[in-house]
């Protein structure tokens, strides 16, 4: 049921796709053959680097520890910024004529804690949960529609995942320490629409499907922005993304699913 209920996100998502992708398709075919030339509807080169803020929940259940019971996860924006020590957010986009190149870097660094008193011979417990999760998208593909104001890429590559948690547990005057990891390499595809409404107003899709079992089971991203141009190299970008994985090995369990509005600020050239 699990699996079947992630395909059917995964369809609903790229259903959201499809529009833009006619859209680019609608407008190759009323310019002809000579539209799909990116020496007549865009630069050769390109270069657009977005740091953005994710304002995102965590649900899901995780196991961190090997042989330790999986615990339900159900956390609001509130709480995870409650327990958030660091984050960092950053996509970067290459292209070169018709090849293309995708990054997206995530990093979060959270730390829970917790005090438990009245226990037998030691009076109070203090415990603390450190975590960093760390994710590496990294996609080449090809433009597959190119008009000045639509495109269309087809994307395909990697996703990197590695958590690292330590906890500490504080009881007389006594503390300890145990720390583990995990990491796992999901491949994956995507796609990425672009189509401008006005020359300062466009929107942007982005779907990425991947894990097929290989690392996760099964993972995606989807990213749904609204763009506005601020200048020719600067514009903002506010809209809705949404992550979701499923990985069981090894007696680590990590199910989540994260989502939430997204603003960036764009530089390009």
């Amino acid at each position: 049921m699990t699996m079947m209920r992630k395909l059917t996100y995964s369809r609903w998502l790229l259903l959201g796709i499809l529009p833009l992708a006619s859209l680019a398709h609608a407008q190759v075919s009323a310019q002809g053959p000579d539209a799909m030339s990116d020496s007549t509807t865009s630069p050769h080169y390109a270069v657009q680097i977005t740091p953005y803020a994710w304002i995102t929940g965590l649900s899901g259940e995780s196991s961190p520890f090997k042989r330790a019971p999986s615990l339900d996860i159900e956390k609001s924006f509130s709480d995870v910024l409650h327990d958030l020590r660091a984050a960092a957010f950053l996509n970067a986009w290459v292209r070169r004529d018709r090849y293309v190149f995708n990054s997206d870097l995530l990093y979060v660094n959270t730390r829970e804690s917790e005090v438990i008193g009245g226990l037998p011979l030691v009076g109070a417990a203090e415990g603390t949960v450190d975590t960093r999760l760390f994710m590496a998208t990294l996609q080449g593909g090809y433009r597959i529609y190119d008009t000045e104001q639509a495109s269309l890429d087809a994307l395909a590559g990697f996703s990197f995942w590695d958590i690292r948690t330590r906890a500490h547990l504080s009881t007389a005057g006594r503390t300890r320490h145990h720390q583990e990891s995990f990491n796992w390499v999901d491949p994956m595809i995507g796609l990425r629409a672009f189509y401008r409404f006005t020359p300062e107003f466009s929107t942007q899709a982005q779907i990425h499907l991947g894990g097929f079992g290989v690392g996760s089971r099964l993972s995606y991203q989807a990213t749904l922005t609204l763009n506005y141009d601020l200048s020719e190299n600067f514009s903002i970008a506010a809209g809705y993304k949404m992550l979701d994985v499923d990985y069981r090995r090894s007696g680590h369990v990590f199910d989540t699913r994260m989502s939430g509005p997204v603003l960036g600020l764009s530089w390009r050239y």
